[in-house]
């Protein structure tokens, strides 16, 4: 049995499901996206897609999605590599699904990204 072992570190991206032109998106379409974007990047950085849910008091909820990135063992991968493809899937996400922000959140930061 092999075993690969690497210091824990993971981003996660947080959208919501409404494009503020064109009304709600699927998580397919999300999906597709995010593939897209992955094949265009210049490092493959694997992801996993969460359903969410945010609520703010009585007035504000909605669907949306979870997007997490870790060092996987298996990629040779480092932080700052995770931390590039996040900031660029987050600039690439905005503008596609007319976003008016989308957070990044790693150990040390959460950084808001605006178009």
């Amino acid at each position: 049995m092999k075993m690969k072992i690497k210091k824990f570190y993971e981003a996660r991206l947080y959208i919501g499901c409404y494009d503020n032109k064109d009304g709600r998106f699927s998580e397919d379409e999300l999906t597709t996206f995010i593939k897209e974007v992955q094949e265009a990047h210049k490092t493959m950085i694997p992801v996993r897609v969460t359903k969410t849910k945010y609520i703010s008091g009585t007035y504000y909820q909605e669907e949306g999605w979870e997007i997490s990135a870790i060092n996987y063992p298996r990629i040779d991968t480092t932080p700052t590599d995770i931390n590039n493809f996040m900031a660029y899937l987050a600039g690439k996400l905005i503008k596609r699904f007319n976003q008016h922000r989308i957070c990044i959140i790693n150990p040390n930061d959460v950084i808001m990204i605006e178009p």
